[in-house]
């Protein structure tokens, strides 16, 4: 059983530069996101990870890519670790979002868990998706150390969720691209705090 998961934000992409919800599209690592990815590569080394898994999305596929170029361990995809499904607002920008969308747009920030909007996940479908993810990686990986290459909507509810917060309080957590997280699930309480 797993002691410890690291949970990285895939790295930069053009759609991140541009704020634009890029949801479940193939777009891939931006040159600034790969450069970036080849430090943080560097520095997880002491995290000692022995198995890594992945979004089957593009961009964290190769986030995985470049981290394992350091680790040379195994990568298994896991598909509960996609990003949030986001229905009419995938490809929009924030902007156009607020245009098109004014309503659901005030309710994204001021109250997200209450948005529902047809073929676009919830934050709580979303949430139970990704904790079944952390479940079957802590308990069926054979390793102690994981490493969970995802997104940021996956990353948020989860530090929602561990860190006991309100889901109200999602759109207040900054995950950079790249940033990783520690999910401690040895100790009595488990919490999740960011390593790099």
């Amino acid at each position: 059983m797993a002691e410890e998961i690291y949970l990285i934000r895939h790295g930069l992409t053009e759609s991140n530069k541009k704020k634009i919800y890029a949801g479940w599209n193939v777009e891939s690592l931006c040159k600034e996101g790969v450069s970036a990815l080849l430090e943080i590569g560097r520095k997880i080394l002491e995290f000692k990870i022995e198995k890594i898994f992945s979004s089957p999305i593009r961009r964290a596929v190769q986030t995985a890519e470049v981290i394992n170029s350091f680790l040379n361990t195994t990568v298994e995809i896991e598909e509960n670790f996609k990003e949030m499904k986001m229905g009419p607002w995938e490809g929009l920008s924030e902007n156009e979002v607020a245009k098109r969308f004014p309503k659901e747009w005030e309710i994204w920030n001021s109250n997200p868990s209450k948005l529902k909007i047809d073929g676009r996940e919830t934050l709580k479908g979303l949430q139970l998706r990704a904790l079944k993810a952390i479940k079957k990686i802590s308990n069926d990986s054979g390793a102690s150390r994981i490493l969970a290459v995802t997104h940021v909507a996956i990353i948020r509810v989860l530090i929602i969720y561990y860190n006991n917060l309100s889901m109200d309080n999602y759109r207040k957590i900054a995950v950079p691209n790249d940033a990783v997280y520690l999910l401690d699930i040895k100790g009595q309480k488990k919490k999740i705090i960011r390593v790099l």
